[in-house]
Parts: structure tokens; C-alpha cells; sequence
């Protein structure tokens, strides 16, 4: 048998189901993805600045995803793809970044320029 709760109407419910599902969610990101866990900090502080980065990157991941219509896990799969190589020709550094179509989409729903080729200051 199921008792509802008649005081409340039927769209603040299922409103307020889903904005637990959504923190829930959240919560799971933080965990597994973000790894707030586990923590080797004694001092209270510590544990305050490293919870905090962690929310913080719940919500850079959450605005992301809602930049791009794609999941966390997607974008990040994507955007790893990505990499930086070194190259050495007469004495002069140069980098060139790798390509991708799925890092080029994401890189643009974000907003966001391609990496290019440039020369180091350091040679």
C-alpha cells in the first residue's frame, strides 16, 4: 500500500524527488570521479581546503556538463586525448599538441581554443 502524503501536491513531489536524485548523483561524482576519498589529512584545516577543491571541481564538472549537453565522464574521456609533445629541431623547442574530433568537440561546446603549435621561451 502506498501513503501520500496529501498535504503537498503531486509536481512539488515528484520536483523534490528529482532534486534528490540530482544530490545523490552529485554526491557519487564527488566520491568516485573527483576522489574526495580517500583523505590523509590530520590537520582540520587541510581537510576543510581539500573538501572544498572537491565541491569546487563538482561544480566546475557540473557547469561543463551543462556547457556541452555530455557527461563528466565523456568530456573527460574526450579531452584526455589530448596531448603535448616536445620537439627538438636546430636547437629550438617546439610543441605540438595532438588532435582529436571528440577533444575538438568538447574544446568547442566549452568554448574553449584548440591547442596550436608554439615555440619555447626556454631555448
Amino acid at each position: 500500500m502506498i501513503v501520500t502524503n496529501t498535504d503537498l501536491p503531486v509536481p512539488e513531489v515528484v520536483s523534490s524527488y528529482k532534486e534528490q536524485w540530482r544530490i545523490e548523483r552529485s554526491f557519487r561524482t564527488i566520491k568516485s570521479f573527483i576522489e574526495i576519498r580517500p583523505v590523509y589529512h590530520r590537520k582540520e584545516e587541510r581537510i576543510k581546503a581539500h573538501v572544498f577543491v572537491c565541491v569546487l571541481s563538482l561544480l566546475v564538472s557540473r557547469i561543463m556538463e551543462k556547457l556541452t549537453g555530455m557527461t563528466i565522464n565523456s568530456i573527460s574521456r574526450d579531452l584526455n586525448c589530448l596531448d603535448v609533445v616536445p620537439i627538438a629541431v636546430e636547437n629550438r623547442k617546439y610543441y605540438i599538441s595532438s588532435e582529436s574530433t571528440d577533444a575538438s568537440r568538447s574544446l568547442k561546446s566549452l568554448g574553449l581554443p584548440e591547442p596550436k603549435l608554439h615555440e619555447s621561451a626556454h631555448t
